[in-house]
């Protein structure tokens, strides 16, 4: 079923639903996977919006404060500048491997790949 509000585009299927957040002119995915776990008494649902570097369990409880929040979460993870250049020489065979890599491990570019490879 698809819902269309002023805020967001809800999409819903069984047990996952997915709002798409304005974020000035771009909208972008949030992902609701309804886990049936419980904590201390509090139903959790499993949260993941990758342009906000969120992926994690949230009481079902307080979702509504999380959706006042995205826009803003979104916007600073956008915000933060990349202020230094690190130039590396690979073989082409290499930089495939490493496309590969970064591709399966579900990375935006080689770049994000590699710096969460060297800082892990």
């Amino acid at each position: 079923m698809n819902k269309k509000t002023d805020m967001n585009t809800t999409k819903t299927t069984t047990k996952t639903t997915t709002l798409y957040i304005p974020v000035g002119v771009r909208k972008y995915p949030l992902t609701i996977t309804y886990t049936g776990e419980v904590l201390e008494g509090t139903e959790l649902v499993h949260v993941f919006c990758q342009e906000a570097r969120l992926d994690q369990d949230y009481p079902k409880e307080d979702l509504s404060l999380l959706l006042q929040d995205m826009e803003y979460l979104i916007r600073d993870e956008q915000a933060q500048k990349k202020n230094s250049v690190i130039n590396i020489r690979v073989k082409a065979k290499d930089k495939e491997l490493i496309q590969n890599y970064a591709q399966q491990g579900g990375f935006k570019s080689i770049s994000e790949y590699m710096l969460a490879r060297s800082l892990a």
